[in-house]
Formats: structure tokens, sequence, C-alpha cells
């Protein structure tokens, strides 16, 4: 029965040969059979033991699915601290701007993510955080690529522990609570100010908070925290999705207020910069439409990205550009689409056109639109062998249907 030692993690105890051999028995597991795991790890450890093994068991499957570790089967998790960790695409992409800095602070190190990354690009790091299971998997996790020798981690709050010597520090303050996402920067932990306040204490002002997508770049306590320095906000997607906002301040910001998109996908790393007072011009639906990826709108670049292309924008209110040549026709920042038909959004009319057409497999895409595409679908009820995309949308306060193919 393997069990940890008094006083210590139960993550501790899985850094051993009877540890290793306790994930392998759960390794065939997924939380759709999670009693049948949970049986299975509490015959070979200790309750507390056998959840670590379980948090980390889960953790590891839902990470080959996702690809959000390369080497996910070599590292252990705490729930909360996966879900919040930085894939390993994100971290090594963020960790270039600390490049040749002697010593940086990671305040709020979870499961050592981004320590390792941060390890890549750095003389030394020193992590720290605040939760005891969490540094037990940063070790390990760090250990397990050979980071231990660049990386210190100690327990140690984000608003106090000593920056003295530090070139620069990275933050990535819990937003989370009981499962459920913080939304309010002022309810992180730490919240945000506090923070962004011991940017002061470091050479330049150097630092980096990982922020969640949605952050309220307007919030006049994010400005207060830094006293006026300079801030650059960059928003990161990866594979399609808005992972998050990096808000680089004081040396590691380019420039005061700048504005930055990147995307992530199996090609490599893409960069937008543009300014986000650029409005967007409007034009109604030309040859081609355009979906921007999400970074761009987080970023609110619509208008920098249409100037780019020679685009316009449906409608200023939803972002979906729209040109007469879809130039270029593969983009990492918009995908277009070749527009075949046009028409009001009416079930019955929509579920007609589909049936002269023989289309059943379909590809339902909505923004500022009422209804999900899962529920479109089960109303249109397509039957056919041919395939179509349709895009459901608001244009100037009308519901509207696109029916298209994407260019590539």
């Amino acid at each position: 029965m393997l069990e940890g030692a008094p006083g210590t993690s139960p993550f501790e105890a899985l850094d051993s040969p009877e540890g290793a051999a306790l994930l392998a028995a759960l390794a065939g597991f997924d939380e759709e059979h999670a009693a049948a795991a949970a049986q299975r790890a509490r015959s070979l450890a200790t309750p507390d033991v056998a959840r670590a093994a379980l948090a980390t068991a889960f953790a590891r499957r839902r990470a080959g699915s996702s690809g959000k570790f390369a080497d996910a089967v070599s590292m252990v998790f705490t729930r909360t601290g996966y879900e919040q960790a930085t894939s390993q695409a994100v971290a090594r992409h963020r960790a270039e701007r600390f490049k040749g800095l002697a010593v940086v602070a990671d305040l709020c190190c979870g499961i050592g993510s981004d320590s390792i990354a941060l390890a890549e690009a750095a003389g030394r790091v020193d992590a720290f955080d605040i939760d005891v299971d969490a540094l037990a998997c940063a070790r390990y996790n760090a250990r397990a690529v050979g980071a231990d020798r660049t990386v210190r981690f100690a327990l140690g709050d984000a608003t106090t522990v000593p920056l003295d010597g530090a070139s620069a520090a990275f933050a990535d303050p819990s937003r989370r609570r009981g499962g459920d996402r913080i939304r309010d920067a002022a309810e992180y932990s730490p919240p945000l100010a506090s923070i962004l306040a011991r940017a002061r204490e470091l050479p330049e002002a150097r630092m980096c908070v990982k922020l969640a997508p949605g952050v309220d770049l307007a919030d006049s306590s994010i400005v207060d925290a830094l006293g006026g320095g300079s801030m650059e906000a960059e928003f990161i997607s990866e594979r399609g999705t808005c992972k998050e906002a990096a808000l680089w301040c004081g040396g590691l910001a380019r420039a005061g207020g700048a504005r930055r998109a990147t995307a992530i996908d199996a090609d490599g790393v893409h960069v937008f910069d543009g300014d986000p007072t650029n409005e967007p011009p409007v034009a109604p639906i030309r040859t081609f439409v355009g979906e921007p990826d999400p970074s761009v709108i987080r970023a609110r670049l619509i208008g920098a990205l249409c100037s780019n292309h020679g685009s316009q924008v449906l409608d200023r209110r939803v972002a979906y550009l729209t040109a007469e040549k879809a130039d270029p026709p593969r983009d990492p920042f918009v995908r277009w689409y070749r527009v075949c038909d046009v028409m009001p959004f009416g079930v019955k009319r929509i579920r007609e056109y589909l049936r002269v057409r023989d289309v059943g497999e379909l590809v339902i895409k909505t923004r500022a639109f009422p209804l999900k595409p899962e529920e479109i679908t089960a109303l249109l009820k397509p039957r056919g062998i041919n395939h179509t995309t349709i895009i459901c949308t608001t244009i100037q306060k009308k519901k509207t249907a696109i029916v298209c193919v994407p260019t590539g």
C-alpha cells in the first residue's frame, strides 16, 4: 500500500517506483470510468495518494488528446493545476521575451509549465507558490526534463517573496475558485493589482502577468498599479482558441499601449501588431467572408486586420470580414469562405434550401446569434450526401444565413 510521508504532499509519493506503478495501473482509465479508477487506486494507495494519482492519470489523458503537453506522460498534475497551466507551445513562445536575463522570478508557478519554459531562456528561475501540492508537481515535472538544475522552487506568497536579485518576474495568478472561472481581475488570487504593484521592485519594472483573455484593459486599477509605466497587451490563441492575455510591463513591453495578436498553430507562431483605435470600414456581403482568429478579436485589431487585407466588416458589432478577393487565401489570422448564397435566417427556408441541394453534412458557425450551432442543426434536420457551411449571424440587426465554402 503506497502512502505519503507525514507532513509532505501526497504528490511526492508518486515520485517513486511504487508511484510509477500506481500511475501505470491507472493509465487505462478516463473520467467516464472514474468510479472504477478510484476503486483501483484505493486498492494500491492510501486515499490522499490515490487522489493525487487519479488527478494525474486523468490530466495525462486530457493532455494527450488536447496536445497541451507533448510529454504529459512524464508529468504529474493537480486537477486545478492542469486546468490553469500554460500549454507547452504558449509557455515557450512567451518565454522567448525573457531570453538572456540572469534571474526570472516565477511568482505563481503552479505545476511548473512556465518555470520549465523560462528555464530554457533565462540563466536561473526562482519559482514560488503557496500550494504545496502544486509545488510537489512542479519539482517532479522539472526533474523529468532536467530543468531542476536551473529552477529553484520554494513555498512563498507572490505578494511578499523577496525579489532581490531578480531581473524580471512572471506571474500567473489563480483565476479559479471551486472549479469556476473568475472573471474579475480584482478577485484573482492574488489580486491583479497586488501582482502588478511588484513590478516597481524590479529593474525597469520588467514583468509579465498571464490573464484571462476577457480582461478589461480599461480597468483603472491596472494602470494605477503600474504607476503610469509602459504596458503592452498580447492576446494569444492556440489552434483557434484564444487562451490568454499576456500583460507585458516596463522594459518587457515593446511600447506603452502596444497591442499584439499571436496565433500558434501547426505551422508555428504568427504575430500581428496593430492599432486598436483603427475603426474598420463597413460593407455589404461581397464574394468572400472572413472569420478572424479570436486573438485578433480580443486584441481589438479588426480594423488593423481590415487595413492589412483591404477588407471590410459586415457590421461593427460582429467580427466577420468581407472582401472581393481572399488575399491571401490562407492566413493564420483570418479564415476565408467563398459566399454561395445569402438569405434571411428562417428554419423552413433553409431546410428547403438544403433539401433541394441534397445537403446532409453541415458546419454551422454562429456569432451574435441567439441559437447555438447544435441547436440550429437539430432544427434543420439535414439529410443528404452533400455538405456545406452556414454562417448564422446578425447584420445590421437582421438575422442572416450565409451559405459558403472554405477557400482552403
